[in-house]
């Protein structure tokens, strides 16, 4: 016989995801329409299988993640957007608990999502509820948790956030150094890198979301963390064990150090480069060589991170730069960070923002060139990340 939990399991994702999407369309549309009435009956079938139960399901947002009768329900890479949003929409409007009560109807949720939407708090909403007759849901404020209450935090939305900006602003500590001319303090970003890799061993898809944000302000400083971040998430899907997926990460982290010698005004352009800002660009691999040798001196890291740097433009067709005499074969690493690096660049707009793409399109162009560009067995386990 199934348990309540069993049915949190298997219907939780869904829920929360069709309560997002519910919540979205009442923003497009100011009145009922067969698009809003199908999602609100997709969400109600959801929320009865729950009710059947007991009769009464608990929602809470706890800093950021989602709780169903105290189950916390744990996104996919493919839903983390929609977790997110609903979650900062929420919390915009201090609401952290809703209660669900039977009989409940489409009707009850569609006015529930008509009520966030207009509303500017909890108790604005809850009275529009009430105005509109919807007895079966009643919302609250801001969970605060009580001393001793059996609540996980430790793989929250809270503690990625933490890990991605910490490693973000290491970037930016990395890029000062260097260009002061003093070399690194490697032991600090191997701890940065650390809780990155512990994060996605844990709990990855919100720190993968973070990645996926498509920041292009501060994509100089948010692309090392976000190639690092989905190197691992591949390594992790190809059986690399802690240790490999930390050297990883790093080789990853330093994969464009050329580019401290190039300036940001290059960087940042938002039009296509001149032919000698291209030239400048594709000197980037080896100039990182010498930017890590003079940076870490010569230690297993450091060749480690030389050899990606030089090899994460290099295809496996030997179509990409720098060109050698000989057909080379790159390093694992240098695959995997050259395909982490090409899709975080079609996302964010790292390399053209008007040409940016969405996740689809980028892995359908990226699969596009598996055998040829990409190693096929590396991109395959690739898109299995967003699958």
């Amino acid at each position: 016989m199934e348990t309540i939990a069993d049915k949190v399991s298997q219907y939780g994702k869904s829920l929360i995801t069709n309560f997002y999407i519910l919540v979205k369309i009442t923003k497009i549309y100011d009145s009922l329409n067969e698009t809003i009435l199908n999602v609100a009956k997709r969400l109600l079938n959801e929320i009865e299988i729950l009710l059947s139960d007991t009769g009464e399901v608990t929602i809470k947002i706890i800093e950021g993640s989602f709780y169903i009768e105290g189950i916390r329900i744990k996104a996919s890479v493919s839903d983390i957007e929609s977790f997110i949003s609903l979650a900062e929409e929420l919390k915009k409007r201090s609401i952290g608990i809703f209660d669900f009560r039977a009989p409940l109807n489409a009707e009850d949720l569609i006015n529930l999502a008509y009520a966030i939407t207009g509303g500017a708090e909890a108790s604005e909403i809850q009275s529009k509820l009430e105005s509109s007759l919807t007895k079966g849901i009643t919302i609250g404020g801001p969970v605060v948790l009580q001393k001793g209450e059996g609540v996980d935090l430790k793989d929250s939305q809270a503690i990625a956030k933490r890990a991605y900006l910490k490693a973000v602003a290491s970037v930016k500590e990395m890029d000062d150094t260097i260009k002061a001319g003093r070399r690194l303090k490697l032991k600090k970003i191997k701890r940065a890198l650390q809780l990155l890799v512990d994060c996605i061993l844990t709990d990855e898809a919100y720190l993968i979301g973070f990645a996926m944000a498509r920041n292009y302000e501060n994509a100089y400083y948010c692309h090392p963390v976000n190639v690092s971040i989905l190197s691992v998430a591949l390594g992790k899907r190809i059986g690399f064990n802690r240790v490999q997926l930390r050297t990883l990460a790093i080789a990853a982290f330093f994969h464009d150090m050329g580019k401290v010698e190039i300036p940001l005004s290059i960087l940042n352009k938002k039009t296509d480069f001149t032919p000698k800002e291209q030239e400048l660009l594709k000197r980037h691999p080896v100039d990182g060589i010498k930017v890590l040798l003079k940076s870490l001196g010569l230690n297993e890291t450091s060749i480690l991170s030389m050899l990606v740097s030089f090899e994460h433009h290099m295809k496996l067709d030997f179509s990409g730069y720098p060109v050698t005499s000989d057909k080379r074969k790159p390093n694992i690493f240098s695959h995997m960070v050259s395909i982490a690096d090409d899709y975080d660049s079609l996302i964010s707009g790292w390399v053209y923002e008007s040409k940016k793409l969405g996740m689809e399109n980028a892995l359908k162009l990226m699969s596009a060139g598996s055998g040829t560009l990409y190693d096929p067995l590396l991109m395959k386990a690739f898109t299995g990340i967003f699958t």
